[in-house]
This record gives C-alpha cells, structure tokens and sequence, in this order.
C-alpha cells in the first residue's frame, strides 16, 4: 500500500519523532511511505532522506495559504496513495479538505494532545468533518478521552497507539559524545548528571523544578547537576524562568541548552532523567530515557504511569507538588549506582517488550488494512 504521511513540519518535537521512527520502520514491501509538510522546519528530514523517503514541500508560511491546500491534493492525486496518515489537529483538517470527492485515499488522523478545544474554529471544523476520516489513532487513553468529550462523532472510533522507540546500541562515536558531554557539565566526577529533555514551555513545567531543585539540602543540590535541553518559543515564559532561577540562586545547580540532533548521546550521559510537567500524553522523553536504560522521575500526568513504575523503573510523584518532586530527587541520589542501574535495566526491558518501533508500525498499519477493508 501506498501510504502519504502529512505534518505540518519536521522541526524536534514528539510528534514529528513519531512519525519519522513509524515511517523508516516500516516494510517497504508492505508500504511505500512519502511525507509531506507546510512549514520550513526541517530538524528529521535528514533521517527521512537517509531512508530514501520522498519529501513534499507544500509551502514554507502555514497551513492558512491556500496553496498548500492545492498542492497538497495535486500531490494526493499524483500519487496514487491508499491512505492519507495525519500527524496533529490541522493537517488532519487539510487532507479531509484535499479528498473532498475523491473515493481514494482513506484518511487516517491522529491526535497528540489536549489542544483540540482551544480554538473555537478548528474544534468546529473536526465536528464538521469527523465522518471524513475513516480512523484516528491517539497515543494515549488521556488523548482518546479528550477528544471523545469533545466532538460526539469520534466516539468509539479512535484507536490508542502508545508511541515506540527504534534504539540501537550505542556506537562508540555515541559513548565518544556522551563521555564528553559529561565531561563539559560536572564540575566533578562525583556529581550526577540529570537530564530533561523538552521545550521550555509551561506544560513541561521547568518552574516546579525549579522550586524542586530549590527545596533539596544543600549536600544533596552539590552532588548533582541539571540540563534541560530543548527550545523555547515563547520568549516572555522563558524569560520568567530564568528570572526565578537567578532569584533561587540555582545558575550552577540547572543548566538550559539548545536542542540538538543527537538527543542519543544526552540520555547515554545523564545519570537519570526527570520531567515535571503538569500535561502529558505519551511521553516520548521518558520512552527515549528507559530506552537508554536511565531512570526516570517524572509527574503523574497522562500515560506516564505506563512507564514510570515506582521501585521498578523510577520514581512517580502528584503533578505541582516541589516537594514530593524534591523528595524524589532525593531518593535518586540517595539509591546508588547499583540501584539506579537496575531501574535503567528494567525499564529499558519494558520498553524493548511493548514499546519498540515494531509493536509501532505493527499496530499502525493494523489499522491501515481494516479502514481499506
């Protein structure tokens, strides 16, 4: 089958890692894969371009020119495609729009958060066009709840596929980067390293751990340092961060640092990893972490539960609680190496069992061959 894949850009989020780890784990005997995209982000089309996955430019300032939607259906009707596969709420929007009166491709939608109701007009426009999709795949029950609330025409048609993981064995350059990434961040070898791997934005929640990290012994804050890396897109949120770490005196306790491509080489040299935020679906920061074989901390929010087992694979405290946060922080230093290797171990066993790449691309395109009967 011959299956378009639309986003609205490849630039480094969860979403767009998703679709880049299903697409190149995919049987290209099964299915010829293609990806399109209206925005010039261009982070994975690297990794698409070494899988030898055609790439479709549909325009570089947003889903709202209306050339994209041209475009887009120029390249749904050149192509031949059984089935359109939607990545987030409004490219899910352009490809309905795109096969009006057409009997083929199948449209397949899927939805990665709780943002659908935030717009009046894009939540009128999926009640609109609900029946216009044949399927839609959600990452976590919480996604699928939210949704079903929402728009009545999607209940009980939404399938839950948890996101998956393609990791390898570590190549020596890997370990090479992640020795040296240690190396430039602790002051001493004694310290342990904690990574956070995701935007600055207040889903995520880099204030409550702040207030965390503000909270611990000063024994405990000097054995350990911080990195959250990733990207920050509101400006004024980003500079109310740092202003409250300059005000807790945390500048050589947390660290923030720009995304980069290799996320592999972090979660190798990061001790453990936490992530405080106050929503999510399926984290793919704290899949990626277990994968590495790191314990995780991380809030009780979304799915995370499935992957953050208290005493098995890391520590799971209330959402916008420093203190339970704080406490947890504590635990992890205060376990030892053997223990916290043996957290990495099971998780990066859960993760191997049901959340590989594999489990992905099988459940995915299960889904493919019901909606083309």
């Amino acid at each position: 089958m011959r299956v378009l894949y639309l986003i609205d850009g490849l630039g480094a989020g969860g979403a767009q890692r998703q679709l880049v780890t299903l697409v190149r784990g995919l049987d290209r005997e099964t299915v010829e894969p293609e990806v399109a995209l209206y925005h010039p982000r261009h982070h994975f089309v690297p990794e698409l371009e070494r899988s030898a996955v055609p790439v479709h430019q549909l325009g570089v300032s947003g889903g709202r020119d209306p050339r994209v939607l041209v475009r887009l259906r120029r390249v749904i009707l050149g192509g031949d495609f059984d089935v359109v596969h939607t990545y987030l709420t409004r490219p899910g929007i352009l490809a309905r729009l795109a096969t009006i009166h057409l009997d083929r491709p199948r449209v397949v939608v899927s939805e990665r958060s709780v943002s659908l109701g935030e717009s009046r007009l894009v939540l009128a426009l999926e009640r609109i066009m609900a029946g216009r999709a044949d399927a839609m795949i959600a990452n976590a029950d919480v996604v699928k709840e939210h949704v079903e609330s929402l728009v009545p025409g999607w209940r009980g048609r939404i399938d839950v596929i948890p996101n998956g993981l393609d990791w390898t064995k570590a190549t020596a350059e890997e370990e090479r980067a992640a020795k040296q990434f240690r190396a430039d961040h602790l002051s001493s070898p004694a310290q342990l390293l904690i990574g956070v791997i995701a935007r600055v934005a207040e889903p995520k929640n880099p204030l409550l751990l702040l207030e965390a990290l503000a909270g611990l012994p000063g024994g405990v804050r000097e054995r350990i340092k911080v990195v959250w890396v990733g990207a920050c897109r509101d400006k004024a949120f980003g500079e109310s961060v740092e202003a409250r770490r300059s005000v807790l005196d945390l500048e050589s306790t947390i660290e923030f640092l720009d995304p980069v491509r290799d996320v592999k080489s972090i979660y190798l040299a990061v001790d453990g990893e936490v992530l405080p935020s106050s929503w999510e679906g399926f984290p793919n920061a704290v899949l990626e972490a277990l994968g590495a074989a790191r314990p995780v901390i991380a809030t009780n929010v979304g799915d995370t539960a499935r992957l953050v087992k208290a005493g098995k694979t890391g520590w799971l405290v209330e959402p916008e609680d420093p203190y339970a946060l704080s406490g947890a922080i504590q635990s992890f230093v205060s376990a030892g190496a053997g223990e916290r290797e043996r957290l990495g171990r099971v998780g990066l066993e859960l993760v191997r069992s049901e959340y590989s790449a594999a489990r992905l691309v099988e459940r995915t395109v299960q889904v493919y061959r019901r909606v083309l009967g």
